[in-house]
Order: structure tokens, then C-alpha cells, then sequence
């Protein structure tokens, strides 16, 4: 057997929706062919493993007027708040909203030169909680 051979047809898929569903939630990915198209349906739970190694790096730096800064370095965003845990907090939201703004806009963000390596980092975001995404950040020492 050979890795091409995993692929199932569309209407066989169809046919048989619910035993799908449950096969790939509880036991392994599916491999769909559709004429000439290729896809590959798996949980969220599988996707998260996937993507287990993708963390975001936070640089804080404190401003000078006080206030804290962060910047995601793989997603390019900055927040800036009074605080630290606001800056946090600033900084999970933004990440949360341009994640949904990527893949509402996904045709144009995914093929954009400098945001197309941002898809990882999205889709694990699109399947995070709060907790989650806190979990992800990995804290880096800022200038000050």
C-alpha cells in the first residue's frame, strides 16, 4: 500500500458523513480525494498536536512614561498599556482579532508575501482558548 492509496472518495465520504466524523475525532485523520482535488480532514485536538512547537515570543519592555509595551514577533503586532497584565491581556486580544481578520480575508492575508508564513500561528490561534494562547507565549527580556 502506498500513502496515495489512504485517499477515499468524495461520495464515498458523503455516504457515509457521520462514521467519518467519528473516525477522525476518535481515531485517526482522513484522507478525501474530490476529481482533483486533495484534502485532509482531522479534529482540532489532532491539528493542536500539529502545531504543538509553534509558540509566540513576547518582548515586554517597559516605556519610559511608565506604561508596558509587547510585541509578538511572529504575528508583528504591539500593544502598548498602563500595566503588564494589561499589556497581556491587549496583547491576547489583538492576536485573537487578527486571527479572525486573517481568515476572514484569507485569500488575500495567505498570499500576502509578508503575513503567508503567519498561517501556523493562525490556525492555532482560531483553535485556542485564552488559557491556551497564554500557555504559547514565551516571554522574551525587553531593553528596559
Amino acid at each position: 500500500m502506498e500513502a496515495k492509496d489512504l485517499y477515499q472518495n468524495a461520495s464515498e465520504i458523503r455516504k457515509n458523513w457521520s462514521i467519518t466524523i467519528d473516525s477522525v475525532v476518535h481515531n485517526r485523520p482522513a484522507f478525501i480525494n474530490r476529481t482533483h482535488d486533495y484534502v485532509t480532514m482531522m479534529s482540532s485536538g489532532m491539528v493542536a498536536d500539529l502545531l504543538r512547537d509553534y509558540k509566540y515570543h513576547l518582548t515586554l519592555e517597559n516605556e519610559p512614561d511608565g506604561s508596558v509595551t509587547g510585541y509578538v514577533a511572529e504575528l508583528e503586532l504591539v500593544e502598548n498599556a498602563p500595566t503588564k497584565n494589561a499589556c497581556l491581556s491587549n496583547i491576547i486580544e489583538a492576536m485573537k482579532d487578527y486571527a479572525l481578520d486573517y481568515y476572514q480575508e484569507f485569500n488575500y492575508w495567505s498570499k500576502a508575501p509578508n503575513r503567508a508564513s503567519h498561517l501556523p500561528y493562525i490556525i492555532k490561534l482560531l483553535i485556542s482558548d485564552d488559557q491556551m494562547i497564554m500557555e504559547d507565549l514565551v516571554c522574551l527580556d525587553g531593553k528596559n
